[in-house]
């Protein structure tokens, strides 16, 4: 005859450690980059909407500055400033949605990866401002949004590398 089994208990539960929660301000952060992405997206789509307004006043800016120029070869002027700005807008937009992504992830690095991109994107956003806005006084949204769109991507990167959110990162949390 064999001796009973002892009888298995769960008495004491295996320990299990909670992942450590992203701290406000990351979620804070989270919507200020979901808004600065929403801004740039809004612009690019007015942008698109009007874009024979846009490739009109370009096309007669080119003609104003250089009046012998061939009206085939302002509207190429106009075509590619046009296309070139917005193109430079929507792939800085593509890059930083996908940093974001991976820093919403728990990937802290690409906090540092979003700074360089920014840079960039300043760089589109003067681009926009100069071919797409005029000196009319008024709410002209294309700049205006595409304003707005880096200033709260600058305050969401800053918000990002605060002191609470910089200790979770370093944390060891699960990654998603």
């Amino acid at each position: 005859m064999r001796p009973p089994r002892p009888e298995m208990s769960n008495a004491v539960p295996p320990p299990i450690t909670a992942a450590p929660q992203p701290p406000s301000l990351l979620r804070v952060a989270r919507g200020l980059w979901f808004a600065s992405l929403a801004a740039g997206v809004a612009a690019l789509v007015i942008a698109f909407l009007d874009r024979e307004g846009y490739l009109t006043d370009l096309q007669d800016t080119a003609v104003g500055l250089d009046s012998g120029v061939a009206p085939e070869d302002a509207e190429m002027a106009a075509t590619i400033a046009f296309w070139g700005s917005l193109g430079a807008l929507a792939a800085v937009l593509l890059v930083t949605g996908l940093l974001v992504r991976l820093l919403l992830a728990g990937r802290g690095w690409a906090r540092w990866a979003l700074l360089p991109v920014l840079v960039l994107d300043a760089g589109a956003v003067l681009l926009v401002q100069a071919f797409l806005g005029t000196d009319a006084a008024g709410f002209q949204p294309v700049p205006h949004l595409a304003i707005a769109q880096l200033a709260l991507a600058v305050v969401a990167l800053a918000v990002t590398l605060l002191p609470p959110v910089s200790r979770w990162f370093r944390s060891a949390h699960p990654r998603r």
